[in-house]
């Protein structure tokens, strides 16, 4: 068996940057999302392989952290791993750098191997280990607790939303990053014009697909020192409110004007 990490760059476009010109949340995780494909295809499991087989990988957890956002033009550089296969379950691990190999992000995530027809989990093969080459090492030491439950007549912030064409994946369901667009769309406009994201957590909890109608749920849970970093927590609904798609937890500082 090998160590093996993986490296990938990327540069920030002008359609990746919200209004002070930095890469948005929403764009990190495409970036995280290119980079753990990339690294599954550089080994010879991408998803063209392992989905003939009727398998794929299923994101069940994100957990980001970061200090600094990149910004338009800049270089970002992405190094990632596999730091654990457990029967169905397999962690993963990112560290973001600016040009300057600096870490300005770090994440974690937690990925269940499925058969796709029957929607059951399916016990990693042992040579995806030697494949991989595990690090036993976590970028943030996360032991994906559960998190904390909005539930459903609760909300400061609340929207409803229909499933598009293009919020679809190669699985044929939501994409995982758009659940956290539709989780910031209801953060209240004081906290998300005057702070930027510092930290996300999400739990996605079942899938949902073209046509259906959301709901996204927003509850300010605490504030920190001089309500200086607000912490949201937060809920996606199925159309029939009362089945949870995705629950989740955003810390917000204030920005640096």
């Amino acid at each position: 068996m090998r160590n093996q990490t993986f490296r990938m760059e990327f540069l920030v476009h002008y359609h990746e940057v919200n209004p002070q010109e930095q890469a948005t949340p929403l764009t990190l995780l495409y970036y995280l999302e290119d980079a753990a494909i990339a690294h599954s295809e550089s080994v010879g499991n991408g998803v063209a392989q392992i989905k003939a087989e009727g398998l794929a990988w299923i994101l069940n957890r994100w957990h980001l952290q970061m200090d600094q956002y990149p910004k338009l033009g800049e270089k970002v550089i992405l190094e990632t791993w596999s730091s654990s296969f457990e029967r169905f379950y397999g962690r993963r691990e990112f560290l973001i750098r600016n040009e300057q190999e600096d870490i300005i992000g770090r994440a974690t995530s937690l990925w269940i191997f499925c058969n796709i027809a029957t929607k059951r989990p399916c016990r990693i093969r042992p040579e995806f280990g030697a494949a991989y080459g595990l690090v036993p090492i976590r970028a943030i030491e996360d032991p994906f607790d559960p998190l904390d439950a909005v539930g459903v007549g609760a909300g400061e912030g609340e929207q409803e939303f229909s499933v598009r064409r293009s919020d679809i994946d190669t699985n044929g369901h939501v994409n995982n990053a758009n659940y956290l667009q539709w989780m910031l769309e209801v953060v209240p406009e004081d906290i998300y014009k005057n702070h930027q994201l510092a930290s996300l957590e999400i739990h996605y909890k079942k899938e949902t697909t073209y046509g259906l109608r959301i709901r996204s749920k927003c509850l300010i849970k605490e504030l920190g020192v001089e309500a200086l970093q607000p912490t949201c927590s937060h809920v996606i609904i199925g159309e029939d409110s009362s089945q949870e798609l995705a629950i989740g937890k955003t810390v917000w500082v204030r920005r640096n004007c």
